[in-house]
Parts: C-alpha cells; structure tokens; sequence
C-alpha cells in the first residue's frame, strides 16, 4: 500500500524548499487525487501548469479531475489544451486518448 499521506508531506516540504518546483505540485497533485482530495489537486495541478504551461500531462490529469467533480466545460478546456501540446510533442497515442476524452464529454 502507498503511502500518500507522507508523500504528501514530502512534496509540500520540497515546495517549501523550492516553490519552482512543478513536478513536486504535480506529484502532490496525484497524491491528493489518490486520496480522494479532488480540489487539493487541482489545485496543485494549477500551480504547477503555471510554472510548467507546456506540460501536457498535468493539464490532462487536471482535466480527469474536473471532470469527477462535474466541470465538463472546464475539463474540456484542459484535454484541448493537453491534446494540442501532445500533438505539438509529436505524442500521438496520448494526443489520441485525450481526443477519446473530448468526444466523450462533447457527446
């Protein structure tokens, strides 16, 4: 069993340390995602889109959670986001599962 409570407090102590640091709001993001602290990690997903604006995966996984607390539109916003980074990236799978994503919450 992960511990994501103590992962948790890790990556907020990395912040701390260095509040530049997106992969640390990010994986504290999936942390809190994990736990069930769905707008904790948006939250943190946020913070780290501002650091890191071209990381395609933090706006998808952004995008799940808006999506699990009802904000079709605004999880709409964040998977074309995605989908346009992963097309520029050259990511063609994942540009093709976030446009999967897309068309469900279109339809």
């Amino acid at each position: 069993m992960k511990d994501f409570y103590g992962a948790i407090a890790d990556f907020t102590e990395a912040i701390k340390i260095n509040p530049d640091y997106a992969d640390a709001y990010n994986n504290r993001g999936i942390s809190n995602y994990e736990i069930g602290d769905y707008q904790q990690a948006i939250d943190d997903y946020t913070e780290a889109i501002k650091l890191e604006p071209k990381d395609a995966k933090t706006y998808y996984n952004r995008g799940i959670l808006r999506y699990f607390t009802k904000k079709y539109q605004e999880a709409i916003d964040d998977f074309e986001k995605a989908a346009d980074l992963y097309q520029q990236q050259g990511k063609n799978e994942d540009y093709q599962e976030v446009m999967k994503m897309i068309r469900k919450l279109k339809n």
